[in-house]
């Protein structure tokens, strides 16, 4: 039985340069995030304030504008409670 040696998908070369510099960070998705959330509110505030005015909305777009911002809203608390956990987590580590 012949065993075929394991192949590296690409060039050793090109290893380092691609370990050097990170497509995002963190801080990059965070605020990409953050920005998301802002917009999914803005736009459910503004159909809201549409049908407070009297303008021609129709109210189950008003609605789902909402239950989508309530849902992201809720998602973003998830998140952040497991970020918290984990920071704990780490916290508590002996070293």
């Amino acid at each position: 039985m012949d065993i075929a040696p394991i192949q590296s998908q690409r060039p050793l070369a090109q290893t380092g340069a691609t370990a050097a510099a990170p497509a995002a960070g963190f801080a990059d998705l965070l605020g990409r995030a953050l920005g998301q959330l802002q917009a999914v509110s803005d736009n459910a505030d503004a159909k809201v304030n549409a049908l407070a005015a009297g303008q021609d909305v129709e109210l189950h777009d008003v609605m789902l504008a909402v239950e989508t911002e309530s849902l992201a809203i809720s998602l973003a608390t998830q998140v952040r409670n497991k970020a918290v956990e984990a920071y704990q987590e780490v916290f508590r580590m002996q070293i």
